[in-house]
């Protein structure tokens, strides 16, 4: 069985601290996703103008993301104070099967968000109503989702294919997905053209521009994330190929478990990366994490204002009965 604890103590303890300081460095990095994760959820709830497809959109990755954190921690924790030995627990097949789901899940979400846009943009009428069909719609998506991402963390775990099989596979679905979303966002960008030519203005007309540019934006949004994205998810897939196809005994155990260690690290700095950037590239989002912001701000003057008021009190009632 494969299992993602590609480092045990025994590998380990000849280089310490260094992994320590790696792992304090990834726990960081895991808190702030977390932070990020759940702020942006906030924000996708507190923002009543995006369609409710968008808000779920949104919002289920970030659920995939926490659950891909908590089984990373749960790894680390087997890592660090688990058996020297390489042994197969349940947290660690827990841990194996989530991070295979994360990646499945991710890199099929392109494809799938090209196919809801493609939806938006031809169904306008019915998407824009926001009919409990429109869920249904939802619902399919994420079963698609869900079903890649399963049958290749059950295929990884289960060693039916490779890991490196698995990332081929990863490459070929991004591709495809980039493709897709490239050409639905030129067919967004065309319809906009036209209808600005000279279009009839009537209630369904205007309703499809609003579709229109609501699909822009998004398209824009994630366009502009992918930059980023790509920059951040490099170094990934560079060390882990490292590590698996340099053998171990030769004299690079180090550089392979080094690898190994910071392609677990980079994952969950691009997972931070990747969700701080969308709120930045997405202004929609923004506006409730900054009244929030700035109701905390309020809060904290009143309460401060509230403290001083008691202490000169507490103050004045001393020394009145000091006085007496």
């Amino acid at each position: 069985m494969f299992h993602v604890n590609l480092l045990s103590r025994r590998d380990t303890d000849q280089f310490v601290p260094l992994y320590e300081i790696i792992y304090a460095i990834e726990i960081v990095f895991i808190i702030l996703a977390y932070i990020a994760a759940g702020a942006l959820i906030y924000s996708a709830v507190r923002t009543p103008r995006l369609h409710r497809l968008i808000r779920l959109r949104i919002i289920s990755p970030m659920l995939v993301v926490s659950g891909h954190l908590t089984a990373r921690l749960m790894v680390m924790h087997h890592q660090y104070y688990g058996p020297s030995e390489r042994v197969i627990t349940g947290p660690l097949i827990f841990g194996s099967i989530m991070r295979e789901i994360f990646l499945g899940y991710m890199t099929s979400l392109v494809a799938i968000l090209a196919l809801d846009r493609w939806l938006a943009t031809t169904a306008w009428a019915w998407y824009e109503n926001s009919s409990n069909s429109t869920l249904f719609f939802f619902a399919f998506q994420e079963l698609i989702l869900f079903s890649i991402a399963f049958a290749v963390a059950f295929l990884v775990v289960n060693e039916h294919i490779t890991d490196m099989q698995s990332i081929y596979y990863f490459a070929v679905i991004i591709a495809i997905g980039a493709i897709c979303f490239a050409l639905v966002f030129r067919h967004n960008l065309r319809e906009m053209r036209e209808m600005k030519r000279g279009a009839v203005v009537h209630r369904y007309s205007v309703a499809k521009k609003y579709q229109i540019r609501e699909n822009i934006l998004l398209l824009t949004a994630f366009s502009n994330v992918a930059r980023p994205l790509v920059i951040v998810c490099l170094p990934p897939f560079i060390f882990y190929p490292i590590y698996t196809n340099v053998p171990p005994g030769i004299g690079y155990d180090g550089l392979r478990l080094f690898s190994a260690s910071m392609y677990d690290l980079w994952l969950n700095i691009a997972s931070f990366v990747v969700i701080s950037c969308l709120p930045y590239y997405w202004p929609d989002l923004q506006q409730p994490l900054r009244r929030k912001a700035t109701l905390r701000k309020f809060t904290m003057t009143i309460n401060e204002a509230v403290v001083d008021l008691a202490r000169k009190f507490s103050s004045c009632t001393f020394c009145c009965t000091a006085a007496q």
